[in-house]
């Protein structure tokens, strides 16, 4: 039995070594496309005619036929998240009926880079403010007759930002400014904002939230991270405040500004660190420590009497 079981070991070495290759011939063969850029954002009048060129590259090692489709889109998530909808849905944000792309269908090379060409012609009556569209690139049904094997396939794209010069509305609001607890006793403290955008054009707040504890020390600064807000939409900001052992009252602040007319942002809000366990055990030891103290004292014998001399 002790000769057999090197044997049997190296068997099963040699047959998963001979499984693994046949699994990996046979999976999926992965496609990687790139749209450069992945935005592109643009400023005109109305009535002004605009031409772009954007790129899409291929960096996988098959060829493939790809459709470029321009569909308006919104924003309808906390995460920025672009979802493809009808100019219906879209409404007076409307873009993808002013741009014309072509080609519309481009045949790619391994590693081959193509240019397809954007023409957006602005209506005369084109409402000021934002207006949305995104390029997409993928696989059209008979694309994937060109694949060899079962193809993974990917969409990508270019989101356009199309601002028609005019008078817009510009609003912005701090919705919710909140710690993860206004109590705890160990840090460290995650916060969040979420700031809304009430306007009619896309925003990029701009500003900082700091920490500060009771002593008025900065122990915490961080600026907002970079993100577009679209109309009648939100987004989520995140910081985390580091350190496990702290104690005290925090404040925490939020000092930001939005669009052109610099929306003043503004958020003040405190929490609590405070590690009650250690507190109270040594809060405990100390207590043990007097009573000992204490005791020994009642206990100890009175001092002697000295005699004195007449």
């Amino acid at each position: 039995m002790r000769k057999l079981l090197p044997r049997i070991i190296i068997g099963l070495i040699s047959l998963i070594g001979l499984i693994l290759p046949l699994k990996a011939a046979n999976g999926q063969q992965a496609i990687t496309l790139t749209a450069i850029p992945p935005r592109l954002e643009l400023s005109a009048l109305p009535g002004a005619t605009l031409q772009e060129a954007l790129k899409v590259r291929n960096d996988s090692d098959t060829e493939m036929a790809l459709e470029a489709v321009t569909s308006d889109f919104i924003v309808n998530d906390k995460l920025g998240t672009p979802l493809a909808v009808s100019e219906a849905v879209s409404g007076r944000w409307s873009l993808a009926s002013w741009i014309t792309a072509s080609p519309q269908k481009v045949l790619l090379k391994p590693k081959e880079t193509a240019a397809v060409n954007l023409v957006i012609s602005i209506p005369k009556n084109g409402l000021p403010g934002g207006h949305y569209a995104m390029i997409t690139y993928s696989q059209p049904r008979e694309g994937l007759l060109k694949t060899t094997g079962s193809a993974i396939t990917q969409k990508v794209g270019t989101l356009v930002y199309l601002n028609v010069i005019g008078p817009v509305t510009e609003a912005a609001n701090l919705k919710e400014f909140k710690a993860d607890s206004q109590f705890k006793q160990y840090g460290p403290t995650l916060l969040m904002a979420e700031i809304e955008n009430l306007g009619d054009i896309h925003i990029r707040p701009q500003g900082t939230v700091s920490v500060t504890n009771l002593l008025g020390k900065t122990v915490f600064s961080q600026n907002l991270e970079e993100k577009n807000i679209f109309p009648f939409a939100s987004r989520t900001y995140e910081f985390t405040v580091p350190g496990k052992w702290r104690l005290g009252r925090y404040t925490a602040q939020l000092d930001a500004s939005a669009g052109a007319s610099q929306i003043p942002l503004h958020g003040l809000i405190y929490f609590w660190i405070v590690p009650v366990k250690e507190i109270s055990l040594a809060s405990g030891v100390i207590a043990i420590i007097l009573l000992l103290v204490f005791l020994r004292k009642r206990k100890a014998p009175p001092p002697p009497e000295t005699e004195t001399n007449a």
